[in-house]
């Protein structure tokens, strides 16, 4: 059934791809135009055309079978053992205590007895591994006052003061005990366990990076305490750690994991947030799929405070909620999703598929490769639950979002090198041989992959999106030198289709407003990607072929903006842009005087530090204004008739009326700051 839809899609798809061609062909002045140019105009129009449209596809897909969410089967996980692992590899002590805050967040509000939570760290540099321990401290003194009190009320049988989610899936375990016996024999035994259940253990090497880190956790929890994984110099060269070197250093975290054999392992970034009770449902689903090795939540951006989050982390946020419900058609579609590199996985099907055992290793992830996801969810069939979501934080700006497009556009190349080994991998491997010198590690998988017609599909989605951009500056090169009967109709179609086609899957009379705002924004951000784009992958092509590659890392970057001033950052960033421009504007305007398409282009690339300076702006900064003069009036009277501001402290004093009061008929008095008040 999944190949007869996906037949009909791919059908669909090769129909319009060979309309288009048609009547890119009856679009040119042939007698005007040059043979072979006309020619490498219709293929490259019609490449990039066919490129996107799977997007329209998409988007009928999406008004014929409805965005909703799906439901998907669910059975009793209570009994199933998970651990809640974050990976991290700190640059700064702002990056561990991030992740701490994020990783006790999950924990206690999906606390349960078959629940542990651990921190897999990459650290180097004994400060930064020193403060990951104080940090681990600090929060299981937090977990122990917080369950110890709540303990106390769960025995008074005051359930007020407990969390509704940790008293069904934790307290309600000890229902049957007697009161006094349990605070007093069993309650801080009890929490003395959970406080030892937030761990963290350092790894000892850094192969395979994230995916490494997770995978040599699951090979803990199944007893394996000696490195045998990516050990052979004959696959991996120097590359290849030592066979029987400890996973982890030790400590008596690595000891408490060692040999539990949990059921899964819920994986997850340092900034990923996993909200109450969801780890409760994603085990109910996979007790329910057993043929399903990796359950996926959809992954939401979450902005968390106003005066910190600038407009293109709002943006980012609204184009995924935007862009969710086509998402839900194609995945109910396909019957198959993408993994995201943070969801729920079944830890004896990853390790059988995956990694393989001791006598028949397997290693499906090659050595060098960032995109490992790719791999994992060809093999582990994914099953997407779009009911539950994952959160985590939009780019801060756009030169942060960029830096991270350029991170995975280099997994990408990557991925491409074994996909089609001998068309790009061999090229590539020469070219690191040559530049790279006495530096350059020959590598080979151990696995080869074998994937069927949808996994393909589903695989290969970001490497099209990466190859729309040199299709469409390519287009555009030729085009200054073609006589068209229409000449903006290519492009007009191609954003057409791309930007505002998948609105009218998605916009409706509630949200038509950000929708306006949320297209004019994404013409005036991926207008420059023919140009910005090709950049990225140039770099990112750099990148895989040189041995000294500088990554400023995104955090370095979302810093500098909050310290400084974000248009004069921008215009430093992306400054380069901006006089390129120009230069090639004059050179355009001697060339072909015409080329309007050209102009349009390297308008949109002037104006990029412009855009990038104004999203990066707080958005609080764009509420104030637009409402500083009604709130200071407002602020005028509710002060006369309600309360004051304390000019020393900046705290609201508000004296309530009695009518809002709840039982009392006494005044109330609350207090906040003057300036939420805006």
């Amino acid at each position: 059934m999944r190949n007869y839809r996906l037949f009909i899609y791919f059908l669909s798809w090769m129909f319009v791809s060979i309309l288009l061609c048609v009547l890119n062909a009856l679009n040119i002045h042939w007698e005007t135009s040059d043979l072979a140019t006309g020619i490498a105009v219709v293929v490259f129009v019609t490449i990039l055309q066919g490129t996107v449209i799977e997007i329209p596809l998409q988007t009928i897909a999406t008004l014929i079978i409805g965005g909703h969410r799906r439901e998907v089967k669910t059975g009793n996980g209570s009994r199933l053992s998970a651990i809640i692992n974050y990976n991290l590899l700190a640059h700064s002590k702002e990056d561990i205590e991030e992740c701490f805050k994020c990783m006790y967040d999950s924990y206690m509000g999906n606390l349960s007895p078959t629940i542990s939570a651990v921190l897999v760290s990459a650290t180097s540099g004994r400060r930064l591994r020193e403060h990951e321990f104080y940090m681990r401290d600090f929060y299981r003194v937090l977990i122990f006052d917080v369950l110890y009190t709540e303990g106390l009320s769960f025995s008074r049988g005051d359930y007020r003061l407990v969390h509704p989610t940790r008293l069904e899936h934790f307290w309600s375990w000890y229902n049957h005990i007697e009161k006094s016996y349990f605070v007093n024999d069993i309650l801080r035994k009890l929490c003395d366990t959970r406080c030892d259940e937030f761990m963290l253990i350092q790894r000892n090497s850094r192969v395979l990076k994230k995916c490494g880190q997770y995978q040599d956790l699951m090979l803990l929890s199944k007893g394996e305490r000696l490195a045998f994984t990516y050990c052979d110099p004959s696959y991996y060269g120097r590359f290849a750690r030592t066979e029987g070197e400890p996973l982890f250093l030790p400590n008596k975290d690595v000891d408490n994991i060692c040999g539990r054999k949990f059921d899964f392992t819920v994986v997850a970034d340092g900034d990923t947030g996993i909200p109450f009770g969801i780890v409760f449902t994603l085990l109910d689903v996979a007790e329910a799929n057993p043929d399903r090795g990796i359950i996926q939540p959809s992954v939401t951006m979450e902005c968390q405070s106003p005066t910190e989050d600038t407009v293109f982390m709002y943006l980012e946020n609204a184009r995924h909620t935007l862009y969710e419900p086509m998402t839900n058609a194609i995945n109910a579609l396909l019957n198959r999703c993408s993994f995201y590199g943070k969801g729920l996985i079944r830890n004896s099907m990853y390790i059988d598929r995956v990694i393989g055992r001791r006598d028949e290793l397997i290693e499906l992830v090659p050595i060098d490769i960032l995109s490992h996801d790719t791999y994992e969810a060809t093999v582990m069939n994914p099953l997407y639950v779009s009911a539950v979501a994952f959160s985590e934080q939009p780019p801060l700006n756009y030169i942060a979002w960029n830096i991270r497009e350029r991170r995975w556009n280099r997994g990408e190349i990557l991925n491409a090198m074994y996909f089609w080994e001998w068309v790009i991998g061999v090229p590539m491997r020469g070219l690191q041989r040559i530049f790279r010198r006495k530096e350059y590690v020959k590598t080979k998988r151990r696995t080869t992959l074998h994937y069927d017609l949808v996994s393909s599909y589903v695989a290969h989605s970001p490497l099209r999106q990466m190859l729309m951009k040199p299709f469409l500056l390519v287009y555009i090169l030729i085009h200054v030198n073609l006589n068209l009967r229409y000449q903006w109709a290519p492009v007009i179609a191609i954003l057409f289709l791309i930007i505002v086609f998948p609105k009218f899957a998605v916009c409706t009379r509630y949200n038509f407003k950000f929708v306006i705002a949320e297209t004019f924004l994404s013409v005036m951000q991926f207008t420059p990607e023919a140009i910005v784009g090709c950049v990225r992958i140039a770099r990112a092509f750099q990148a895989n072929i040189s041995a000294h590659v500088h990554w400023v890392p995104s955090r370095q970057v979302e810093s500098e903006f909050r310290e400084s001033n974000p248009f004069l950052k921008s215009f430093i960033h992306l400054g380069l842009y901006s006089v390129v421009a120009i230069a090639i504007a004059i050179t355009v305007y001697f060339i072909r005087p015409d080329g309007v398409l050209a102009y349009f282009l390297l308008c949109a690339v002037f104006l990029l530090p412009l855009f990038a300076g104004c999203t990066a702006v707080r958005y609080q900064t764009l509420t104030n204004l637009k409402c500083s003069c009604r709130c200071s009036r407002n602020m005028r009277y509710f002060g006369r008739t309600h309360g004051r501001v304390d000019p020393e402290t900046d705290l609201w004093v508000t004296r309530l009326p009695d009518v809002y009061t709840r039982g009392s008929n006494a005044s109330s008095y609350t207090t906040t700051t003057a300036s939420s008040l805006h």
